[in-house]
């Protein structure tokens, strides 16, 4: 009888411990690709831009993600298009809870640039930047 009850016994908590559960995502679709820089819709009410980390040596790619309120999708476009006629400027946004700073750069070709730079948060001390890419690149990311 004590064989049947502990036998039963780890039978039901083996039972218990095995089971799956199925975790619902949300659809993602990649919006526009240009190098080494992509936009991501996630759903239907965020957006998340990838970018490969140039400081790190695999090149891993990093992201931030920002939900379309208030049609922020496409201020952040009119943002960096702006941010073109001042290059040597640092602009600033805030994305979950992280700062990210786009850099405008003239470029040896006198062309103007911008740069995604952004600080880790589990890590202060460390440092994400993206390759320059320039307004026609912006324009196309955002399909514009």
């Amino acid at each position: 009888m004590k064989k049947i009850i502990l036998l039963a016994t780890l039978f039901i908590s083996a039972v218990g411990y095995s089971q799956i559960e199925f975790i619902d995502t949300a659809r993602t679709e990649v919006v526009a690709h240009v190098e080494f820089v992509y936009i991501e819709k996630v759903g239907d009410e965020s957006y998340s831009i990838f970018y490969k980390n140039m400081n790190d040596p695999i090149n891993e790619y990093v992201s931030f993600t920002f939900k379309n309120e208030n049609d922020d999708f496409n201020k952040l476009h009119q943002f960096l298009v702006s941010g073109f006629e001042n290059p040597g400027q640092v602009y600033k946004v805030k994305a979950n809870g992280d700062a990210v700073y786009f850099r405008y750069e003239r470029q040896d070709d006198n062309e103007v640039k911008v740069q995604i730079k952004q600080y880790i948060s589990r890590d202060p001390d460390v440092t994400t930047v993206s390759k320059f890419i320039s307004v026609d690149e912006v324009n196309k990311l955002f399909q514009k």
